[in-house]
């Protein structure tokens, strides 16, 4: 993909990839596309699973959470007596024979009891659905697919637009040797980081709670669902995103064709990223309306996508790169999404010099709250801000005395969370940093917390220059009685773990630090603080902003 800046997170997925699954749901359409020898594939962690038991549903009137041999059929939810064909595959994705139907019953539901078989299948859903966007049913027919193993005894996913791409991805990819379970743990990584979900799509609900992070990401499936329909998006344009998708491996190290596919794409984030809040509201009043229950309201999201879905809607991303923007005295606004709480900086270079161009950023069109700068005789402009937080939308104002082009502009992360809100650590390697701004401005300062399980931890921070006087980095680590992603007690309103006492400090001048963190019972309490002092007084007198890598190691122990 041209023009894109990958970030470490999103590098497995980011030059996108999607365009047409067979129209006749019974057809594998395996032989329709010659199949490219398949990219080596990175592992994906197996994402953690809605737990009913432990997570009850918010609302108490009969609630929608998924029990044994049930699932929802929604894109908006499926009308009562939508056709659900069942066809067993074998494990190279091929049909075996073995068919089963039933219908949906309210709100979408469809009942396995009965289906008398077991194991892998796929599973179409065709008939009217609640548009979330008009609020009414669709005049036409409209088909859904999932791959999932089916049984009546135990717990069946659910079937939306997320897992209509992924059913094309295993039907593309299963005859290539590939297992179930490998496929969907790729499949379901590219999804989660592509629309910014933490749970995997077949637990999506879009009327009912289920817990805080379920809700939290029903809530991208609602936006981008109503985002494809007021595009217009139509049975063909969404089966061209499905292909796209599997032929391209998701974009795993190939060029996003031209065509269709991604046609729809870019519309359907348009949308979502340009009229988040109005498509947000609208469609949760038409499914109240409608079925008098929707999942409880949440944050604002549309910031939590990959980079080149940022490009292709126009939004400048920590990942992407907009090219050739013209501007002139009057003021240019482009959206930036900013998905990690930290510091950023801007670099941007226009097609003579930067003279009477100006850059204002702020949190809303207009607005320059944030700062201010001016450009110069050089034919780049950079500048940095410092932390602000993240998973939200801000605004980037280009203007100039003169009519000029900016030839490319990028934005960059230099520092990672911040107190309020710390970046995530996972059990394994993470890609730390820490940053400064050329001069003498200090930003050398990355909050992070741990999200996993209660235990022993060992913290290894490395990566990093050393050799200077001054040890590199500072490494506080804290154990805290609250996780700060939720709700704190009444008492410790307005406090952060970084504003007690560390449980652990390294500050020797080494290359690489330890740490070792023990949380045996709560999780998620654990909490790093890096201050890179030697980093940032070696490169004090820097001319640039300039940002120095590091690794965190985490072990279990």
């Amino acid at each position: 993909m041209k023009n894109i800046v990958f970030n470490y997170l999103f590098a497995l997925v980011v030059a996108l990839a999607l365009a047409g699954c067979n129209s006749d749901s019974s057809s594998s359409g395996a032989d329709d596309v010659a199949s490219p020898t398949p990219t080596t594939q990175p592992q994906s962690p197996t994402p953690s699973e809605t737990d009913p038991e432990t997570d009850p549903p918010m609302q108490s009137a009969d609630p929608l959470v998924p029990v044994a041999g049930e699932g929802y059929a929604q894109k908006g939810p499926y009308q009562t007596g939508a056709t659900v064909t069942v066809q067993e595959l074998d494990s190279q994705g091929s049909l075996t024979g073995q068919t089963w139907s039933t219908q949906t019953d309210a709100d979408g539901k469809i009942r396995f009891e009965g289906i008398g078989w077991q194991g892998l299948a796929m599973v179409t859903v065709n008939g009217h659905y609640f548009n979330e966007y008009s609020g009414a049913y669709t005049p036409e027919p409209f088909r859904l697919r999932a791959v999932m193993y089916v049984s009546d005894e135990t717990l069946v996913g659910n079937v939306n637009l997320f897992t209509h791409l992924i059913a094309r991805y295993m039907e593309y990819w299963l005859p290539e040797g590939y297992t179930y379970e490998e496929l969907r743990g790729w499949a379901n990584d590219y999804i989660m980081t592509w629309f910014g979900l933490m749970t995997p799509p077949e637990n999506l609900n879009l009327l009912d709670s289920i817990d805080s992070a379920t809700d939290r990401d029903s809530y991208m499936l609602l936006l981008y669902s109503a985002a494809m329909a007021k595009a217009g998006l139509t049975q063909a344009d969404v089966d061209a995103l499905a292909e796209d998708f599997a032929v391209t491996d998701a974009g795993w190290e190939d060029e996003w064709p031209e065509g269709p596919g991604k046609q729809a794409l870019m519309k359907m984030f348009s949308e979502a990223q340009n009229n988040e809040a109005a498509l947000i509201e609208q469609a949760r009043q038409a499914l109240q309306q409608e079925f008098g229950r929707v999942f409880q309201a949440t944050e604002s999201g549309a910031n939590r996508v990959a980079g080149t879905i940022c490009v292709y809607a126009g939004v400048l991303c920590p990942w992407g790169e907009l090219t050739n923007i013209p501007v002139s005295p009057e003021l240019r606004d482009i959206p930036v999404s900013v998905p990690y709480s930290g510091s950023y900086g801007f670099l941007m270079y226009f097609n003579d010099n930067g003279s009477g161009a100006t850059a204002r950023f702020g949190r809303a069109p207009g607005d320059n709250s944030i700062r201010s700068v001016s450009g110069s005789v050089s034919d780049f402009l950079e500048f940095m801000i410092q932390p602000i937080e993240g998973d939200r939308r801000y605004n980037l104002g280009l203007s100039s005395t003169t009519n000029k082009t900016v030839t490319s502009v990028r934005m960059f992360q230099l520092s990672q969370g911040i107190k309020k809100d710390p970046y995530p650590l996972v059990v394994g390697d993470n890609a730390g940093l820490v940053g400064i701004e050329w001069g003498t401005f200090r930003n050398t300062d990355s909050y992070y917390q741990l999200i996993a399980g209660p235990g022993r931890y060992r913290f290894t921070i490395g990566g990093y220059t050393c050799g200077t006087s001054i040890a590199p980095v500072v490494v506080r680590g804290y154990q805290w009685d609250w996780d700060i992603r939720e709700p704190l007690p009444e008492d410790q309103a307005g406090r952060t773990p970084f504003d007690t006492a560390s449980s652990a400090q390294s500050s020797e001048n080494q290359c690489s630090h330890q740490i070792e963190l023990i949380n045996d019972t709560h999780p998620n309490r654990l909490y790093l603080h890096v201050e890179a002092v030697g980093i940032r007084d070696t490169n004090i007198n820097a001319n640039r902003a300039i940002s120095e890598d590091f690794t965190i190691r985490v072990e279990r122990l």
